[in-house]
């Protein structure tokens, strides 16, 4: 279950990652808030912060692919952040990028129609 926030004051004072250690549940709902016109710039300033974390990837990735989020915010948010990630991080995780782009779903694609993917 997500971590529910009653307004923007609230979701900064719970930062997702702490001493290094991302929480998930924390993290999944700044993923569903980031769907919020008003909470957005706040959550795209913080996730530029961590364009390169390679864990960061990972937990995008897995609200992305995994079932259990399936149709969610969550996994708008993630597909969006996935995007903006380091390009060297996602050539790391280049199967699982590949594995989201070829999703029926088009929203669940981090990169477009029509966007190269010749960096990959």
């Amino acid at each position: 279950m997500y971590k529910y926030f009653e307004s923007l004051e609230k979701l900064k004072a719970c930062c997702p990652i702490k001493n290094g250690t991302w929480n998930k549940e924390i993290l999944q709902g700044y993923m569903i808030y980031s769907c919020n016109r008003d909470y957005k710039p706040f959550i795209d300033g913080f996730m530029a912060d961590y364009q390169n974390d390679e864990t960061l990837a990972d937990l995008l990735f897995d609200f992305l692919l995994n079932e259990d989020y399936d149709g969610s915010d969550c996994q708008i948010g993630a597909a969006i952040y996935i995007a903006r990630m380091d390009r060297e991080v996602l050539r790391r995780k280049k199967d699982l990028l590949l594995r989201a782009q070829k999703n029926e779903v088009f929203w669940k694609r981090p990169f477009r129609e029509g966007e190269s993917l010749d960096w990959l």
